[in-house]
């Protein structure tokens, strides 16, 4: 192969990265991400269920209600909408534990 070849490769493999990379940032929060928040905001409340046992602080049930939103936005496609909800529900839940 020639050095030109051997360049030309190096600028096309450079170019589809680039592209790759611009698209994945510009196409903002992925399902994967969404799901991620929840998982993590879902483990918060089930550790807090299992310290606050009865009667339930009203942040706990407001955190429980946030995650049902979490939900609904991800079935709906709302990846950015979802991981703030998800977000929300995990600080609720953490306040709790001071």
């Amino acid at each position: 192969m020639s050095a030109i070849k051997i360049w030309m490769c190096i600028g096309l493999i450079a170019t589809v990265l680039a592209v790759v990379k611009f698209t994945s940032i510009t196409t903002g929060p992925s399902a994967n991400e969404a799901m991620v928040a929840i998982r993590v905001a879902q483990r918060d409340l089930s550790e807090a269920q299992w310290a606050y046992r009865e009667p339930r602080p009203a942040a706990l049930h407001h955190a429980e209600a946030t995650l049902n939103l979490a939900l609904s936005a991800l079935k709906e496609k709302r990846y950015e909408e979802a991981i703030l909800s998800a977000w929300e529900a995990s600080q609720l839940v953490r306040k709790l534990g001071g």
